[in-house]
């Protein structure tokens, strides 16, 4: 069938929205969102930051995410101390690879990245090595000690081409690093329609724990850990996604950050994030040994084996 993801044939549809249907695969459950149009992320990627400087938020939101991506850099170094070499698959603007190579002394820290303006602010401002293409476009001639994918797999084309490339470019005994939403969160199964992370402009395939451990081990890899928290993502996803159902409006104070300005309409936002923050908090930090989460963040092994 046209646009599918997977290559199995029967599915049944879960939902018919305007921009895409979402349908899951009776064979390997994967659930995925077929567009009427087709998915051209080169295209939607081009203006995913801003073309002066790369940024996406105002200066506190983007030191706080700089922030987050040092800590990142923190857990790669923990969970492989002797590695010295990897790849980030969908780089964004490059600040792990560059904090890697300053604080961890990582000699080989690659990335990709398809959108033109943080390509050019990771190689010039940062000085990294990053290809301006998709990974199965580019012809290799290394391999890494760790290859990570942070919320980059639910956005390509082809996850299994992508995770059968990743298998040959690591090297024995490499671990795999991916980070993706959890379609099994509680607030996917309560809000529906209005799950921060269902984003149907830019997400093609959903995946839960068991999917997704199903997919690594049909392409040899050993998973080593799995949970669905991160303070990054998930109480922010779970607050966003319920005062989408209380107000039926979609992702407004998520766009608020990005575009600025000041009404009344944003301080209802404010109100409701503030009292609801906390608790999604709470409920994300009980849920953290559970499938029901809203991030899925998975260790595997490469397993030669």
């Amino acid at each position: 069938m046209e646009n599918k993801i997977c290559q199995h044939e029967e599915y049944e549809i879960i939902s018919a929205m305007p921009e895409a249907k979402i349908i899951r695969c009776r064979e390997c459950r994967l659930v995925l969102a077929l567009k009427e149009n087709g998915a051209k992320p080169d295209e939607i990627y081009q203006n995913f930051y801003a073309q002066e400087n790369a940024s996406r938020f105002n200066f506190w939101m983007e030191f706080i995410i700089k922030t987050f991506r040092f800590w990142r850099a923190v857990k790669i170094a923990w969970l492989k101390p002797k590695a010295k070499s990897i790849l980030d698959i969908g780089s964004g603007r490059g600040w792990m690879l560059y904090f890697l190579q300053k604080y961890f002394k990582f000699k080989t820290a690659a990335g990709t990245q398809i959108s033109q303006a943080a390509y050019e602010f990771s190689r010039e401002k940062l000085k990294l090595e990053i290809y301006n293409q998709d990974l199965l476009s580019i012809d290799w001639n290394k391999n890494f000690d760790l290859i990570t994918l942070w919320h980059v797999l639910e956005h390509v084309k082809s996850p299994e081409a992508y995770l059968h490339k990743i298998q040959e470019l690591l090297k024995k005994d490499g671990l795999l690093v991916i980070e993706v939403p959890n379609y099994n969160s509680w607030t996917s199964v309560l809000t529906k329609k209005y799950w921060l992370a269902l984003d149907l402009k830019h997400h093609l395939t959903f995946f839960t724990p068991a999917t997704l451990t199903q997919l690594l081990q049909k392409y040899n890899f050993k998973v080593k850990s799995i949970g669905t928290f991160s303070l990054e993502y998930s109480a922010f996803t779970s607050t966003q996604s319920l005062v989408n159902l209380i107000t039926r409006m979609d992702n407004y104070f998520f766009e608020w950050l990005q575009k600025g300005g000041f009404n009344l309409k944003i301080m209802a936002h404010l109100v409701l994030f503030s009292i609801l923050f906390p608790i999604c908090l709470i409920i994300n930090l009980i849920l953290y040994f559970s499938c029901k989460g809203e991030v899925i963040n998975i260790v595997a092994q490469k397993n030669d084996g």
